[in-house]
């Protein structure tokens, strides 16, 4: 069915509802605008460059979505859509935006994200019935101290944008639940913010950041905080106070030492730490029985401890680019560990005792200074991932052959004279990587897989 047709048909029928979207329209069809009990229209996903004003007599309309199309400008005759509550603009190349548009005082959602906007209108803090305002992906260098008015506000998003600082004021909208500040060009965090005692999730990720307010402690409703990509070199001990928190993304900063106050943090299931420059681990993290997944890789540690045996529902460890010389036989009471990376450390042995992870899917030992490869690990049977490559191997366990989920092994890189033919037995492989070993022959049965 045209367009055209579906409009003829929403008409006959007083449709309140018309779905247009993905139909390549360069232009709104005039007959649109009689159809005037439209409630949602939905034009996402074409190529229109202008928005008719004859679309402002559509006023029983309550959501309008106009998403990933061209527009240059929105008219202010929009501004008569007085029962609007949801619009979405973003994925256009607005570059401004009109002040009348402060007269939809219905408005619940504004979606502005991914335009070319370089200022927002003061005037859009008369939308006090606004929940949900994203301008993410813009070019806004400010904004107005006025959107604190914004009280009724739950997400704010202001990623991707050129923010250098955040306006105290904001620190008024006590209702907010999610604030997305990342990729911008932030120095500092306001220590009003600490009055955002609703908030759920932070995003800082991708900023300047050199340090943390300890007030932060004061958003215990918090459950993710993600500081990637900054220039951290210490995190406050306060903020072993949110303690409802359950995901804390640190990666990529200057860290040289983890508080041992954030094992108080006992909701936490996702802890990210890689690439810093932590030498060590505090045992006191054992206390963190929630956790999940547990990033500690690009590294200068040279021990783990013993006492992580303890996070019993860890399912991921990376402790890859390290420079660990053993692993705790401890590590195999992590029965529930699916994916375990050791990669770029210089471990010359493997405790046997791993092999008691049989719930490990992905297990990476390359380069290591591996010489021999426990028989045991042949009871990893749900192994889909076994990377063993760059080591000093020179001979591979028949028994591997009993790790028949396997899908993918690496041994390339290794001192390998010869391959068992055993490994016939791994049906289910589907990459077999080989090269820059000391090999003259493969066996046949192996070239059938």
């Amino acid at each position: 069915m045209t367009p055209d047709d579906r409009i003829e048909a929403a008409r006959r029928k007083q449709s309140k509802s018309l779905n247009l979207s993905g139909n390549q329209l360069t232009a709104i069809p005039e007959a649109l605008a009689q159809l005037t009990n439209l409630k949602y229209l939905d034009l996402h996903d074409n190529q229109l460059t202008a928005i008719p004003e004859a679309l402002a007599q559509l006023t029983n309309l309550q959501s309008l979505d106009l998403r990933g199309n061209q527009l240059t400008a929105v008219p202010e005759a929009l501004a008569q859509l007085t029962n609007l509550q949801y619009l979405h603009l973003g994925g256009n190349q607005l570059t401004a935006i009109p002040e009348a548009l402060a007269q939809l005082a219905n408005l619940q959602s504004l979606n502005l994200s991914n335009n070319q906007l370089t200022a927002i209108p003061e005037a859009l803090a008369q939308l006090t019935s606004l929940q949900t305002l994203d301008l993410g992906g813009n070019q806004l260098t400010a904004i107005p101290e006025a959107l604190a008015q914004l009280t009724s506000l739950q997400t704010l998003d202001l990623g991707g944008n050129q923010l250098t600082a955040i306006p105290e004021a904001l620190a008024q909208l006590t209702n907010l639940q999610s604030l997305d500040l990342r990729y911008n060009q932030l120095t500092a965090i306001p220590e009003a913010l600490a009055q955002l005692t609703n908030l759920q999730s932070l995003d800082l990720r991708y900023n300047q950041l050199t340090a943390i307010p300890e007030a932060l402690a004061q958003l215990t409703n918090l459950q993710s905080l993600d500081l990637r990509y900054n220039q951290l070199t210490a995190i406050p001990e306060a903020l072993a106070q949110l303690t409802n928190l359950q995901s804390l993304d640190l990666r990529y900063n200057q860290l040289t030492a983890i508080p041992e106050a954030l094992a108080q943090l006992t909701n936490l299931q996702s802890l990210d730490l890689r690439y810093n420059q932590l030498t060590a681990i505090p045992e006191a993290l054992a206390q963190l029985t929630n956790l999940q997944s547990l990033d500690l890789s690009g590294n200068q540690l040279t021990a783990i401890p013993e006492a992580l045996a303890q996070l019993t529902n860890l399912q991921s460890l990376n402790l890859d680019h390290n420079q660990l010389t053993a692993i705790p036989e401890a590590l195999a009471q992590l029965t529930n560990l699916q994916r375990l990376d050791l990669d770029g450390n210089q471990l010359t042995v493997i405790p046997e005792e791993l092999a008691q992870l049989t719930n490990l899917q992905r297990l990476n030992l390359s380069l290591n200074k591996l010489t021999a490869i426990p028989k045991a690990l042949a009871q990893l049977t749900n192994l889909q991932y076994l990377h063993l490559d760059g080591n000093q191997l020179t001979a591979i366990p028949e028994a591997l052959a009993q790790l028949t989920n396997l899908q993918y092994l690496y041994l390339s890189g290794n001192q390998l004279k010869a391959i068992p033919e055993a490994l016939a037995q791994l049906t289910n492989l589907q990459h077999l990587y080989l090269g820059g070993n000391q090999l003259t022959a493969i066996p046949e049965a192996l070239a059938q897989l």
